[in-house]
């Protein structure tokens, strides 16, 4: 398979995620608050702090599909390994961090600032950090081999 198709496989697989975020965050998650918001009316205090954290961390999830986009568009062009796309990654990986901190603080702000429990969706919250982690841990790790790969790229073309 060649560059450019590999590049166009990555950037399906891009818009499908991406599609899917916005459907998640734009529209599942929100109707799914304001009908828990009708069921347990002393939660509706985080009707809005909770939206405004989940399109947070949708726009850091779409962030991180820019940077992925631009990586792929990089590939489609012949340029793998190059600091550009190491750049990418690390963005990608900080971008996912700061997801994962969004979600920890998720967890504790209701009862720091609420003073409400916010039962078993600690669990889910959790889950969803560890995620974000892992993702900016392969995402950073990802960076510094291309990092690695441009250097000695770049490296053997002056030798040739």
């Amino acid at each position: 398979m060649n560059q450019k198709r590999v590049a166009r496989c990555l950037m399906v697989a891009g818009a499908m995620a991406g599609m899917g975020i916005v459907i998640v965050f734009g529209i599942c998650l929100p109707v799914i608050a304001g009908e828990m918001k009708a069921m347990y009316p002393e939660y509706s205090p985080l009707y809005w702090p909770g939206l405004i954290g989940l399109w947070c961390a949708a726009a850091l999830f779409l962030l991180g599909l820019w940077e992925y986009f631009r990586v792929c568009a990089r590939i489609g062009r012949g340029q793998s390994f190059c600091g550009d796309n190491a750049r990418s990654l690390t963005r990608i990986a900080l971008y996912m961090a700061l997801d994962g901190v969004l979600c920890i603080a998720a967890v504790f702000a209701p009862g720091l600032v609420f003073h409400l429990d916010i039962g078993p969706f600690w669990i889910i919250l959790f889950l969803c950090a560890m995620a974000c982690f892992a993702l900016g841990i392969l995402a950073w790790g990802l960076g510094r081999l291309v990092q690695k790969a441009a250097a000695i790229q770049e490296e053997n073309d002056l030798t040739v």
